[in-house]
């Protein structure tokens, strides 16, 4: 009983962990600089289009992903899966995310001669950072209850790669991020190295995240 506290306890403490770095990744380097992904970027989205707090539309979504999961998961280990999953959702979102929020006005300190490819680099960092969350989060036995958990039911219903499944839905979330952050100046010339700035970044985000993430889950 004892020995299994502590590996509870160590769980949870690992899932904190995942569930801060997850907090830096989003306001620091991706949501900064509305370069969205996943439930984190659909909650800014949705922040955007309604005025309402990310962290509650985070809690909102999140929940949501977690219930039908846990509906759909038919194992003897479901309870405590909840149980870290939910205790990764209120890390995130009630903790790590407002206590992280004042970091939004972080820019990487670039010398001028590459400070063009300002986007692709806080894309690059942002998507190993998160990922390396993601994978710890899942690694003690959660989830952070967003497409890495939809990717699973995928998996292990349908046979589909949770790679593929992620890169299909951020895809989708990143065009609703184009058209919500540059809308008409998509078309506009003289933002174009911007434009395709961002969906290079936001392709690059796509592709880097679940290398990252697959390769933390599974080493």
């Amino acid at each position: 009983m004892k020995i299994q506290r502590k590996d509870e306890l160590i769980n949870f403490i690992f899932i904190a962990f995942g569930s801060f770095i997850m907090a830096i990744a989003l306001n620091v380097f991706l949501l900064n600089n509305d370069l969205v992904i996943g439930v984190g970027g659909l909650s800014r989205i949705i922040e955007k289009w309604f005025d309402i707090s990310q962290n509650y539309v985070y809690w909102l979504l999140s929940t949501f992903i977690l219930l039908l999961g846990s509906m759909l998961k038919k194992d003897n280990k479901k309870d405590d899966f909840i149980f870290r999953s939910f205790t990764g959702i209120i890390w995130v979102s009630f903790v790590f995310l407002p206590l992280t929020k004042n970091l939004t006005g972080f820019r990487l300190p670039l010398p001028e001669p590459i400070s063009f490819l300002f986007m692709p680099i806080t894309s690059s960092i942002g998507a190993i950072l998160l990922g390396l969350g993601i994978g710890i989060v899942m690694r003690s036995g959660g989830s952070t209850c967003g497409l890495d958990l939809i990717a699973r039911l995928f998996e292990k219903e349908k046979s589909i790669e949770k790679s593929n499944t992620m890169r299909t839905f951020d895809g989708l979330i990143l065009i609703i991020g184009i058209v919500t952050f540059i809308g008409k100046d998509v078309f506009n010339a003289s933002m174009m190295q911007s434009t395709l700035l961002y969906i290079s970044s936001g392709l690059l985000l796509i592709y880097l995240l679940p290398k990252v993430v697959e390769f933390i889950d599974g080493y």
